[in-house]
């Protein structure tokens, strides 16, 4: 290590120590280690995901607020982005712009990340970016994090891979998702997608059949997944030009 990256050190320790304050004094966390050929990652979560929505509720309640658009989701781990990760240790991503939209917990991100990618993630929840920041962290480099909308926001850029884990779940986002992708992927770039084996996630290749896109899908498996998992990995078809 350089003398100056040693000065470097106690100051980014000291930042990760007060971003995990930050987060146990408003969540019970579990830290838990997954492995991808080679490559292990940690990963801090929610203890009791399915906690959360009761949560949001109440504290609405309490102080008379509309609950937000987003759900609690991105406090739980789903089994197909374990699926996605293990799609993203394969590939060639050094140096490659990656977005993880949905980035929930980070986890895809952070793999992506770890592979060389320079990583934007993206989610809709504040707290799914804290998370995500915290779980990116030996990383940070490379990573950085923006609230979005994929209904109504765009950012400046386009990307090489656009990733998704488990966000195919609600029909009436296809036509947004649709357009967000149309808008961010780079030329000759890929969207790969981790579906969890819904009935939904079986009527979206017919979907997006007329719309420009070509798909290539594998089914696998992932640990604690009941379902076979969808992988999905979508780029333009080339326009005829007369």
């Amino acid at each position: 290590m350089s003398p100056s990256n040693l000065a470097l050190a106690p100051r980014a320790d000291h930042q990760r120590a007060r971003l995990e304050a930050r987060i146990r004094r408003q969540y019970v966390t579990i830290c838990e280690a997954y492995h991808f050929e080679g490559l292990t990652v940690q990963l801090t979560r929610v203890a009791e995901p399915d906690e959360m929505l009761q949560r949001m509720e109440q504290d609405a309640d309490a102080s008379g607020s509309v609950l937000p658009r987003w759900q609690p989701y991105w406090a739980e781990l789903w089994g197909c982005s374990l699926a996605v990760c293990q799609r993203l240790v394969q590939l060639p991503l050094r140096g490659v712009p990656v977005l993880d939209l949905g980035c929930g917990l980070g986890l895809t991100g952070t793999v992506a990340a770890a592979c060389g990618g320079v990583v934007t993630m993206a989610d809709a929840a504040p707290p799914a970016l804290l998370f995500a920041r915290l779980n990116s962290w030996p990383y940070r480099d490379r990573v950085r994090f923006r609230r979005l909308d994929w209904i109504r926001d765009r950012l400046p850029e386009r990307f090489a891979w656009i990733v998704g884990a488990d966000i195919l779940y609600d029909r009436q986002d296809w036509p947004h998702l649709d357009a967000f992708w149309q808008a961010h992927l780079a030329p000759g770039g890929t969207v790969l997608l981790g579906e969890g084996g819904r009935s939904t996630g079986g009527e979206f290749p017919a979907w997006l059949d007329d719309r420009g896109w070509r798909l290539d899908g594998t089914q696998t498996t992932a640990p604690g997944s009941p379902r076979p998992i969808r992988l999905f990995q979508l780029s333009r078809v080339p326009r005829l030009t007369c």
